[in-house]
């Protein structure tokens, strides 16, 4: 009997609720301080054309889709099968906590993603295998859209810059499946894994367990991996329509308030909101996200108060809140006992 397990719990709880305290409480400043452009942005609101909203809508909704369609294939490739709606339902939630929470959102989110998986019989081995190679398709995806993005303005260095990137994190994970599928290739990777996971744990206190064990687990469902050629062009596939839809509802989005959509310059825009929203230290990136946004539809000569129309019907597009109060649904009725 593990007599510190109620301790661990009430010290969770408290975790929680100051997590909680800490994004309503940075919402309403953030809020607060951006209030004259909510004021402005909202008047643009009223008058936006339905039509573009709902192509917006659908965008975000195919957008999270596809990310969602990432990580069912390679759970698929690990072993483990889940259905597309509860993988869907955690992707909700534990964005909604990556975007809510800040600096410790990220690592939050990946402790929610464990344990909701886990309620499916998943083991943890699998899970954290998933998510790291999700992420690194994901930053594949992500740049060469931003790549994309450098060509379309004539900024041939930033292209190659971005590819370069993303090809380098290609070649990596490539490196690591194809060293992981032979006995030796295992056995020397498992110390490196097991440091990393020892230095981590120092850090973050997670993941908790002994990491050789778990290095040894992980690895092993690396080299059991089964992805053909076919499959990895499906999982870079899902990564583009992932971050192209966001980018064309953010397009929906200038084209809802009445505005010429800067079609050259418009993956440069959103690449300038997505880095505001990964090193916001606000919740949802509230304040610096739509700051950013504008600042660079102002580049991109679309300054006017519809610009600030544009970008607010983005952010509340893309806070997903139809979708994480889905999640919330599937969660409580997966978690009811069987009559």
């Amino acid at each position: 009997m593990d007599l510190n397990r109620p301790w661990r719990r009430r010290v969770a709880a408290i975790v929680r609720g100051i997590a909680a305290l800490a994004i309503t409480a940075g919402s309403a400043a953030a809020a607060y301080a951006e209030r004259g452009t909510l004021r402005t942005g909202m008047t643009v609101l009223w008058h936006a054309r339905p039509g573009w909203v709902a192509a917006g809508a659908a965008l975000e909704c195919l957008s999270m889709a596809a990310f969602v369609l990432l990580q069912q294939r390679l759970l698929t490739a690990a072993g483990a099968k889940l259905a597309f709606t509860s993988v869907l339902a955690t992707g909700y939630a534990s964005n909604a906590i990556a975007a809510g929470v800040p600096i410790v959102g990220s690592g939050l989110a990946a402790a929610t993603v464990l344990r909701r998986f886990r309620e499916h019989g998943i083991e943890p081995a699998a899970i954290r295998l998933t998510l790291g190679l999700a992420g690194v398709i994901s930053t594949v995806g992500f740049g060469v859209i931003a790549a994309a993005g450098a060509g379309l303005t004539g900024n041939p260095a930033g292209a190659v810059t971005g590819l370069l990137a993303g090809c380098g994190s290609a070649a990596a994970a490539a490196l690591l499946i194809i060293v992981a599928h032979s006995a030796g290739g295992r056995a020397r990777l498992q110390p490196v894994a097991a440091s990393v996971l020892r230095l981590a744990a120092r850090v973050a206190r997670h993941p908790a367990g002994d990491p050789g064990v778990i290095a040894a687990r992980v690895i092993g469902r690396v080299g059991s991996l089964k992805l053909s050629a076919g499959s990895i062009c499906y999982l870079l596939a899902c990564s583009l329509v992932n971050w192209a839809a966001d980018a064309l509802c953010l397009a929906a989005a200038i084209g809802a308030v009445g505005l010429a959509i800067p079609w050259s310059k418009l993956l440069l825009v959103w690449s300038a909101g997505a880095g505001a929203s990964t090193l916001s230290p606000t919740p949802f990136g509230l304040g610096i996200v739509e700051a950013a946004l504008i600042a660079a539809l102002a580049a991109a000569g679309i300054s006017s108060p519809h610009a600030i129309g544009a970008v607010l019907l983005y952010r509340i597009m893309t806070f997903k809140i139809g979708g994480l109060v889905w999640a919330v649904h599937v969660h409580l009725r997966q978690s009811r006992p069987a009559a």
